[in-house]
């Protein structure tokens, strides 16, 4: 099955100063049909093959697609994935970048 170039919509937000959320829309997905993975400077997010089992009864109209995905992102080197959360259908990836202490603006006392 080949992914939808475009699916899942998402976001990028800043939420502070070195801050970043990605916000991937998922309605219909659980965190177990979701893989989460981060490998060099690639972070790449993944459904787990669809359950054909249909548990609820028949589907008369199928217009929600639980259809597979896999979409990746470059990361910066210093820029740390701080943790994920799927709710209210909203995957949100949680990411810092890493100012080392020495790049971090100090204020120098005069003596």
């Amino acid at each position: 099955e080949v992914p939808t170039v475009n699916y899942p919509p998402y976001n990028i937000v800043k939420t502070g100063n070195n801050k970043y959320d990605i916000e991937l829309a998922l309605a219909g997905f659980n965190k177990k049909d979701i893989n989460i993975t981060s490998e060099d400077s690639m972070l790449t997010i993944e459904s787990k093959s669809e359950d054909k089992s249909d548990k609820d009864g028949e589907v008369i109209h199928k217009g929600i697609s639980k259809r597979y995905f896999k979409r990746s992102f470059t990361i910066a080197d210093d820029v740390e994935i701080k943790g994920a959360e799927l709710k209210d259908g909203l995957l949100r990836i949680s990411m810092e970048k890493i100012v080392p202490e020495a790049k971090k603006l100090k204020t120098i006392e005069i003596k």
